[in-house]
């Protein structure tokens, strides 16, 4: 069985309204009135607010974020200088290594050019040596060779040939040592 608590109006809405005595005027006027309170309420909440806009401690907010901001933008413009600064300085570190791992190079190339030069002198010393050495055999040949024509032609023989033989005499020994450079490079 279906239950019975259905209630159904009899009359149309209208009617009822009139039954209840509330006429057509009243119900027109209510959402007027209700209009106008919310208007009264909206404005007695914009005064509130505006005058709390611009009160002394909102005045004081808005100078405080102001001020905050400021110092915001100011620091972060110093942390962009020091960032240009650090990447600077590490462009600058990598030059800087670039060079010295180039002088570091570049020295060691010398070092060795060095060492290259000190054993070509030695090699030269010692054809030096040898050379005077063999400067000194020569003259001591040449002295020999004038003390055997010496006594077998005479005094004045002797002095007349070695001032005047162009086999005796200094240029002797430049010969003897231009035919030693010779040898020693062939």
């Amino acid at each position: 069985m279906a239950p019975s608590f259905y209630h159904y109006l009899p009359v149309p809405m209208a009617d009822f309204w009139r039954e209840q005595g509330l006429g057509g005027r009243r119900l027109r006027c209510l959402p007027c009135a209700l209009l106008l309170l919310l208007d009264v309420v909206f404005t007695v909440l914009l005064i509130y607010f505006i005058l709390k806009a611009n009160s002394e401690a909102c005045a004081s907010g808005q100078w405080a974020e102001q001020v905050c901001r400021n110092s915001t933008h100011q620091l972060q413009r110093q942390l962009t200088r020091a960032q240009e600064a650090v990447w600077a300085a590490e462009a600058g570190a990598a030059t800087c290594n670039q060079t010295a791992v180039g002088l570091e190079n570049a020295l060691e190339l010398e070092r060795a050019q060095g060492r290259q030069q000190q054993a070509r002198l030695e090699e030269l010393l010692g054809e030096v040596a040898g050379l005077n050495q063999k400067l000194q055999e020569a003259t001591l040949e040449v002295e020999r060779l004038r003390e055997q024509q010496a006594p077998s032609g005479g005094s004045d023989a002797a002095s007349a040939g070695s001032s005047c033989s162009p086999g005796l005499g200094p240029w002797t020994a430049a010969a003897l040592l231009l035919l030693g450079l010779g040898a020693l490079r062939a």
